[in-house]
């Protein structure tokens, strides 16, 4: 049996994700396709577009067989542990035999050695490293900046520019550390700049679809399915705007101690008196994140730290989940009846526990349940900031 694993957050779901469903399960030849799946929050630090439940029946309708919840703790994060958490996650099935991830740069041999590099960190490299984040930068300007210095090949400077190719890099380390027998399979994306705000037709990027959609722009409907396109342009309630989520942010941060805010994950170097004194003078999330934004802690860092302060997620919680080897659960989104027989087979190995309901929590490891929680907080804390009601956790997935 093969089974093919895809790392996703569908935020909305549109042509190009399409796309890559299907040449991923034909180059795989597999037999079921499993989707690792953002919740309500994603790596930029942002509620989703919709919520969790919403879009893994969309992945479901779009192909997938079997649909599983990315912890929170993994999916409001870097690019480094968001492909660690979707590679761990993978492997706790104990039925995936291939990865499938979309990236710019489709040559393997490229990615490996920018890999090799990364992972090694030869002497030249890291004191390049060192000294470029000592001038203030972020981390992947400085990495990006320090293999310039030291030489390396222009094909791989022009691969570590991309997005997609960073996450790629990233899967082939995880792959690597925990995963050496998923097959790691390449699928050269389509379509506009990921980073492109204007739509360019029926592949267009995530970025410029929620802009259209935001502004009521019925030409997104021919970058998406219908059955994504309909609900995100004609119900009210979505998608959901980036700011609706800010009085929340801004009140747990005013709320927390200096200790609390320093204990966040990715706060360092004395940001967390930045965070406390900005929140009190700020009225506005947009106002906050203009305030607290550098070089070094970029927008997309600040709001992974705001979205972490709202949900509790702590320093002490990450590291104990990226520590623990028995810190992988398969939470059920969604899934299809086909499915069934492939749950049966994971169920079969002892590799992490599989959460349908309920009552397959208590007897999960407490950081497991721990971070369970905090996924199914995401789910309430997005009907309080939406006024919307939900699909809730304790419903159970979606089968379709």
């Amino acid at each position: 049996m093969r089974v093919v694993g895809i790392i996703a957050e569908y935020n909305p779901l549109h042509n190009g994700h399409i796309y890559h469903l299907e040449r991923a399960k034909a180059k795989s030849g597999a037999d079921f396709c499993i989707v690792v799946l953002s919740g309500n929050f994603v790596q930029r630090g942002e509620a989703a577009c919709i919520d969790k439940y919403t879009r893994a029946s969309w992945a479901v309708k779009a192909g997938a067989d079997l649909v599983l919840e990315l912890p929170s703790v993994y999916a409001v994060a870097s690019a480094e542990r968001f492909a660690l958490g979707g590679i761990r996650t993978l492997l706790g099935t104990g039925v995936v035999t291939d990865l499938a991830f979309g990236c710019e740069q489709p040559n393997l041999e490229t990615l490996y050695q920018l890999c090799d590099v990364l992972v090694s960190e030869p002497p030249s490299y890291r004191s390049a490293l060192h000294r470029h984040l000592s001038l203030g930068k972020s981390y992947p300007r400085a990495r990006y900046d320090a293999l310039a210095e030291i030489g390396a090949p222009e094909n791989m400077l022009e691969t570590l520019a991309q997005p997609n190719n960073i996450l790629a890099i990233e899967y082939l380390r995880a792959i690597g550390a925990y995963a050496p027998d998923i097959r790691p399979i390449p699928i050269p994306r389509i379509g506009n700049d990921y980073h492109e705000e204007h739509l360019s037709g029926e592949y267009s990027s995530a970025t410029a679809i929620r802009k259209a959609l935001l502004m009521g722009d019925e030409a997104a409907l021919s970058t998406m399915p219908s059955f994504v396109g309909g609900a995100m342009l004609y119900d009210p309630q979505f998608p959901i705007p980036p700011e609706t989520i800010g009085p929340l942010i801004l009140y747990a941060i005013r709320s927390m101690s200096i200790k609390s805010l320093a204990e966040l994950p990715d706060v360092a170097e004395g940001f967390e008196n930045i965070l406390a004194k900005s929140a009190k003078k700020c009225t506005s999330i947009a106002e906050f994140y203009d305030s607290i934004k550098t070089k070094r802690f970029t927008l997309a860092r600040c709001k992974r730290i705001g979205v972490c302060a709202m949900l509790g997620i702590t320093n002490e919680q990450v590291h104990e989940t990226v520590r623990s080897s028995g810190s992988e659960y398969l939470k059920v989104l969604a899934m299809t009846t086909k499915a069934r027989a492939l749950l049966s087979e994971i169920a079969k190995r002892p590799h992490a526990p599989l959460i349908l309901r309920n009552a397959d929590i208590p007897s999960c490891a407490a950081i497991v349940q721990r971070n369970l929680t905090t996924d199914a907080f995401s789910t309430d804390v997005l009907a309080i900031a939406t006024g919307n009601e939900m699909h809730r956790d304790s419903e159970g997935p979606i089968i379709l």
